[in-house]
């Protein structure tokens, strides 16, 4: 018995020059940062950075801000994301440490929802996807002719909005 997506000829031949399975499952890029809140009060999350944990005592804060300039302006984009976490000194002091994630694929699973966001290039919305929710069959649902996407993890907060390009509305994309 076959099973996965047919072919895209149709065919169900299986491919003898297949490459090896380890390798198509390996991460590629910039990463994979995933974000798994288990609990509002206290806040409580999981955050992985390519499958390490970090800890959520280090963590200060995970900030994503993508935002389209407005209609007729060059340039201008926003796609940054930047997580802020403590570290340790070689003198024993803890240290305030930002690290731009972007190129990356960053998934963020809170409150029955899932946000998708891939980003090929920081600073620029070309090789953009934005994706939100996880239906039955896998897929999720395409954001097109969003204006910006804000999101913020830190102690106590977490909040995520996103704008439409076509009339300004802001939506919470987690329930409060």
């Amino acid at each position: 018995m076959l099973f996965g997506k047919p072919s895209q000829n149709g065919s169900t031949q299986p491919n003898l020059a297949r490459p090896v399975a380890a390798d198509v499952a390996r991460i590629q890029g910039g990463g994979l940062v995933q974000v798994i809140v288990t609990d509002l009060r206290p806040m409580t999350f999981y955050l992985f950075l390519n499958d390490k944990i970090v800890p959520q005592m280090d963590v200060e804060s995970l900030s994503i801000s993508i935002e389209a300039p407005d209609a007729g302006v060059a340039g201008g984009a926003i796609v940054r994301a930047t997580l802020s976490r403590y570290a340790v000194a070689v003198n024993g002091e803890r240290n305030l440490q930002r690290t731009e994630l972007f190129p990356s694929t960053i998934e963020v699973v809170a409150v029955g929802r899932r946000i998708s966001l891939t980003s090929m290039n920081a600073d620029s919305l070309d090789n953009l996807w934005i994706s939100l929710g996880l239906k039955v069959d896998g897929t999720s649902g395409e954001v097109t002719g969003a204006k910006s996407v804000r999101f913020l993890l830190t102690e106590g907060i977490l909040d995520a909005k996103l704008t439409w390009m076509d009339d300004g509305t802001t939506e919470d994309l987690l329930p409060q």
